[in-house]
């Protein structure tokens, strides 16, 4: 890459940092230690995050199988990933059976970056969010074939979004609308936000809140959207929210407090990360033990501790977090560090995809969508 190529590169990393007012030292702990999801919110699958993305990884070690995905249940056949290089970010189709690269897909803009993307429960259905070299966000539709070639991209009629960072993207499973969690880029106070579109119309409804913001959304069904509140005025306020994007109004802070961020549960404490089921009815998380990670699940209806499915791990360079669930959130994939496992009901197996997901060197990251 030419020094220009450089400089220009930095330039529209920093951007979004040059006036943003820094969060209070618990989120910025809280920070230190979260993983890179976020799934993008998931309906299948989808590692959240969003400055700069980093490529994914090979897998799986010497001396191991590395086709155990295709014997856990449901688990989606095909994911997008983002390919992060010097002619800008291209993504690229990824058979999980095989571990093979079945296509790949250009940006639409010469020298701009797919910086998102999430996926639909079928693993067809793919939206990615590609920013161009004057900072505009523009939202793309992408369908692969049976057999998982790429097909073309079509722009959506979702709102450009300019100078803005996102913090969440979320598909839902019928690939009927979209979720985008986004933060201006302030010359005064933080304003955070929550956009949905529908797909087949381009209609769009946001939601604000001039007192922190939102990331790590997730779709249960077509209506109801959990999200990760960062306030800025307090903690008090902070957690994870519940938004019926039926209900009247735009206010953020009008949404439902299902879990505190003060909620803590003997050494685990901070729980961010969201991620809801399909059906509603169960919120995977991740808490904080000082600088490891467990993953945990609540009550979607009660915000209770259901029980803590991977205890605190040193995750290092890698992301900690849920994978995959199936609807009703019982058949789970996960990954703290290095350790991937496939949990079914009470029975939990170590197994290895054919991708072991890093975490983002520059705050959050969205490298994989399945």
């Amino acid at each position: 890459m030419h020094d220009e190529q450089l400089r220009e590169q930095y330039a529209r990393w920093a951007q979004p940092l040059v006036s943003t007012r820094p969060p209070a030292l618990p989120e910025l702990r809280r920070r230190a230690r979260r993983r890179t999801v976020g799934r993008a919110a998931i309906s299948g699958l989808a590692v959240l995050g969003a400055v700069a993305a980093t490529a994914l990884f090979g897998f799986p070690r010497a001396g191991h199988s590395a086709s155990a995905v295709a014997t856990v249940p449901g688990v989606p056949r095909y994911a997008v990933t983002l390919d992060h290089g010097s002619g800008g970010t291209a993504a690229s189709v990824l058979d999980m059976v095989t571990g093979k690269a079945v296509g790949s897909v250009a940006t639409p803009i010469a020298r701009s970056d797919f910086e998102w993307v999430a996926a639909a429960s079928d693993d067809r259905a793919f939206v990615l969010a590609d920013q161009t070299q004057a900072l505009v966000f523009r939202f793309y539709l992408l369908h692969l074939t049976a057999n998982g070639k790429p097909g073309r991209l079509t722009q959506l009629e979702a709102p450009a979004l300019h100078g803005i960072q996102i913090y969440g993207l979320a598909l839902t499973a019928d690939a009927t609308k979209f979720a985008v969690a986004w933060q201006n880029d302030p010359t005064g106070p933080v304003t955070g936000h929550i956009s949905v579109t529908t797909l087949a119309t381009g209609a769009t409804r946001t939601w604000s809140s001039a007192h922190g913001s939102a990331d790590s959304v997730s779709w249960a069904g077509d209506r109801v959207l959990a999200f990760d509140w960062q306030d800025l005025d307090g903690q008090a306020r902070s957690g994870v929210r519940l938004l019926d994007t039926a209900d009247r109004g735009d206010n953020l802070l009008s949404t439902r407090l299902l879990i505190p961020a003060s909620t803590r549960t003997g050494a685990l404490s901070s729980p961010g990360d969201p991620l809801i089921t399909q059906d509603g009815s169960t919120v995977f998380a991740t808490m904080a033990a000082g600088t490891k990670t467990a993953v945990v699940s609540f009550s979607a209806n009660s915000g209770k501790l259901q029980a803590v499915l991977v205890p605190a791990t040193a995750q290092s360079q890698w992301y900690c977090g849920i994978l995959w669930t199936d609807p009703r959130g019982r058949n789970l994939l996960t990954q703290c560090g290095n350790t991937q496992t496939s949990i079914e009901a009470s029975h939990y197996a170590q197994i290895q995809l054919h991708q072991l997901i890093p975490a983002s060197p520059v705050g959050f990251a969205n490298t994989f969508a399945w």
